[in-house]
């Protein structure tokens, strides 16, 4: 792990976004920002999530962050409407930066069409190699 990435097998991964997605077992999408992502950004200063009940279409923004040398979109990985957003990271958004795959997590959808979305996405062993692959090729490393 020369990168020094956090990158679990598990989660579906937009790769070009640096974003993520787990589905969960009641059908819905878990959707946040990757280890890289974070450590590109740098400390989260600010977290602006996108409403309840809004219907997203895939690559559309779920929210913004602000952080001291970045603000920026996070595209969603997977078109839905959005059933709850990460109340938490408004007052603490550095948990983006510690967790981004635990209590960093940012929306949660009801997946428009899961089994479509997913095809886009990378994810397993193979997943996480071609993410590697991508962020050797352009120096990209985390810092922890």
């Amino acid at each position: 792990m020369s990168d020094g990435c956090i990158l679990p097998e598990d989660l579906y991964y937009w790769i070009d976004k640096h974003v993520w997605a787990k589905p969960e077992p009641d059908g819905t999408v878990l959707v946040g920002m990757t280890d890289v992502a974070q450590s590109l950004a740098g400390k989260i200063i600010v977290v602006n999530l996108r409403s309840l009940g809004k219907n997203l279409a895939r690559g559309k923004s779920a929210g913004t962050l602000e952080s001291g040398k970045w603000v920026g979109t996070i595209p969603t990985p997977v078109a839905g409407k959005v059933i709850a957003i990460n109340e938490q990271i408004k007052g603490q958004p550095d948990l983006v930066n510690t967790d981004p795959y635990g209590a960093g997590w940012l929306i949660r959808v009801e997946p428009a069409d899961w089994n479509t979305d997913s095809q886009n996405l990378a994810t397993g062993a193979g997943g996480v190699a071609e993410y590697r692959k991508k962020l050797e090729a352009e120096g990209i490393k985390c810092s922890h």
